[in-house]
């Protein structure tokens, strides 16, 4: 999680760093801005089940109960006694001025859902490859917007409506 840290202090000290393939640098804000072919969603969690509902369709799937308690404190917007991992990246976020544009689950390959999360500093936009827990875990600490692939709803998540 502190590898997206050290590419900002690394690019913004003149210093070349090796860039992983799941970071990339977008140079067209309008490759993260678009919200087309996405919808928004809420997040909610019961026990270790994660509930990802929007447009009358809830997708659910479980985590472990370190990653449930993470997103619970989150989403209830509760600080604990000590920090977590979620909590002490918010923080580094912060202090580094950079913003969490959104967060998008946009992948589901091989039964696993993947998402992706915009970090915006300046004028400079990043894209890192995360596992959906901590994307949520990391949207609800920064009231940033959760969004997921429309047909990745419509295929896996039960109608509600």
């Amino acid at each position: 999680m502190l590898v997206f840290l050290a590419f900002f202090i690394g690019v913004n000290a003149g210093g070349y760093f090796y860039q992983p393939p799941y970071i990339q640098e977008i140079f067209s804000a309008s490759n993260y801005a678009s919200t087309e072919g996405l919808v928004e969603i809420e997040a909610s969690i019961n026990s270790t089940t994660i509930h990802l509902t929007g447009e009358c369709y809830e997708i659910t799937f479980d985590v472990t109960q370190d990653q449930a308690y993470s997103i619970g404190r989150g989403l209830e917007k509760s600080i604990g006694e000590r920090p977590l991992t979620h909590d002490i990246m918010k923080d580094m976020l912060d202090i580094f001025g950079i913003q969490v544009l959104q967060v998008k689950v946009d992948r589901y390959i091989s039964d696993i859902y993947y998402a992706t999360i915009i970090l915006n500093q300046g004028n400079r936009i990043l894209e890192l490859d995360a596992r959906p827990s901590d994307s949520i875990a990391l949207a609800a600490r920064t009231g940033s917007k959760l969004y997921i692939k429309r047909n990745i709803l419509e295929m896996n998540g039960d109608y509600l409506c």
